[in-house]
């Protein structure tokens, strides 16, 4: 038995403010973000100094 409820389309207000919500979890601001971004500059600096000083 299917319990998922059914809506029709979002209006531009509702679209609008879950894009909002979307943005302030998963935007680079956000924790997610943020830990990518830390992330990717560490992974940048080791291949720069395994570029310059080697293994």
């Amino acid at each position: 038995m299917n319990q998922t409820p059914t809506r029709g389309p979002l209006t531009p207000a509702e679209e609008f403010k879950y894009a909002k919500l979307a943005m302030e979890w998963y935007g680079w601001g956000s924790p997610i973000g943020l830990g990518i971004a830390l992330v990717a500059v560490a992974a940048a600096a080791l291949l720069f100094r395994i570029a310059i000083f080697g293994l």
